[in-house]
């Protein structure tokens, strides 16, 4: 049995946290599992209900000064985070030569492999060496190149040096970090454990639903999605799952905040979608397979490139997509199983949703046979991590 750290970010609820719970339930029947959580947020309590024990950071640092260095394909430029990622970059430095050593000492547990679950954790890597611990770094957010390279050129030498093996979570992500001999393609699991059941959503005979997993968060799609709305047929509605973006209220933050083009948009938009008369609000919840299992099709509009989990659950369940054309999104999805549109054209992303909508039964039963069969060879051909620990 083999003893494990796994670092996690904890920033919020999300894809990346679904999918830790799901790699703990995977590995813990063989090794003994603790995760530190760099954050304290929401996801501890989620992580504790696995069963294993989360150490949270004692130092200051993390809690006042720390913030992740991040540089995704997954987010858009602005000069509010070109400000803070160079802030972010210093604390980066100080938390790899400093003070993640001393966190990874005071830890009350003997551990054999240290686990960062994130591309933007890098910087634990160093010391995670320097203890002679194998290290595996699990490349779930997309790397971006950036016009000269410079911050792609620090995370990848980070990976490049400390890291024994590299998990990515798409093909597409692999590419990005480019370390083709240390790393394993293995799609994230489907966790259904306390996540809904069957027949639970009343929905009305007349009308057909969708569902929309994105919040109001930019990159998920939010603003295309809004504004295809206004071409959605009348008889469509549309759950409204996801988180509801806000911008933080400190004085330094809400200066950021005005140099983002999102924010002088996301009230206008959250307003026509109100007002739309197509959307059942729902928020965040637990039972999200009680919203797949009564729609026709899931929309994933994102407007970058992002490996999409909500895909893998759809087809899981025998249920065709809507998807932009960002990169890596053809991995998985394709004219059998989903329907395309072009990304930042919000007629045709309506388009898409009435074609849908508006399908023959035979026509869309073999879309459904189509995303379940992807499902099921995604699955046959996918890693194991299991497999890329025990090679250590």
């Amino acid at each position: 049995m083999k003893k494990i750290l796994i670092i996690h970010h904890g920033i919020g609820v999300g894809g990346g946290l679904i999918a830790l719970l799901g790699l703990i339930d995977e590995l813990k029947p063989k090794n003994d599992i603790k995760v530190l959580c760099i954050f304290n947020s929401e996801a501890v309590d989620y992580i504790k209900k696995t069963g294993v024990e989360v150490f949270l950071p004692k130092s200051k640092f993390y809690k006042k000064y720390y913030n992740l260095f991040l540089h995704s394909q997954a987010s858009y430029f602005s000069l509010a985070d070109l400000l803070r990622n160079s802030k972010n970059l210093i604390s980066f430095y100080f938390s790899k030569y400093l003070f993640a050593k001393y966190e990874l000492q005071q830890l009350n547990f003997t551990y054999d492999i240290v686990y960062l679950n994130s591309t933007f954790i890098s910087d634990w890597s160093k010391t995670a060496k320097g203890l002679n611990k194998k290290t595996i770094i699990h490349i779930r957010e997309p790397l971006a190149n950036g016009i000269f390279g410079f911050r792609k050129g620090i995370i990848k030498r980070n990976i490049a040096k400390y890291c024994d093996s590299v998990i990515a979570i798409s093909k597409d992500n692999s590419k990005r970090v480019g370390l083709y001999d240390k790393t394993t393609v293995i799609y994230d699991p489907v966790v259904y454990k306390n996540r809904g059941v069957q027949g639970t959503i009343n929905v009305q005979s007349d009308l057909k639903y969708f569902l929309y997993l994105g919040g109001t968060l930019r990159i998920k799609g939010f603003e295309q999605f809004v504004k295809a709305l206004p071409y959605v047929d009348d008889n469509v509605r549309i759950f409204f799952l996801g988180p509801d973006h806000s911008y933080s209220n400190s004085r330094l933050d809400r200066l950021f905040a005005i140099f983002d083009p999102f924010f002088w948009k996301i009230k206008t938009l959250k307003n026509e979608l109100k007002n739309s008369g197509k959307i059942i609000h729902v928020g965040l919840v637990d039972n999200i397979f009680d919203y797949y299992y009564n729609v026709k099709a899931v929309i994933s509009p994102f407007s970058k490139p992002h490996a999409c989990l909500p895909i893998l659950e759809a087809f899981s369940v025998s249920k065709p997509v809507i998807v932009s054309t960002v990169s890596g999104m053809d991995e998985i999805v394709n004219v059998y199983n989903g329907i395309f549109f072009k990304n930042r054209k919000s007629k045709k992303l309506g388009a898409s949703i009435n074609k849908m909508a508006t399908m023959t039964n035979d026509e869309y039963e073999k879309m459904c046979d189509s995303a379940s069969s992807k499902f099921k060879e995604i699955m046959l051909k996918n890693g194991s991590v299991q497999l890329v620990i025990d090679a250590l």
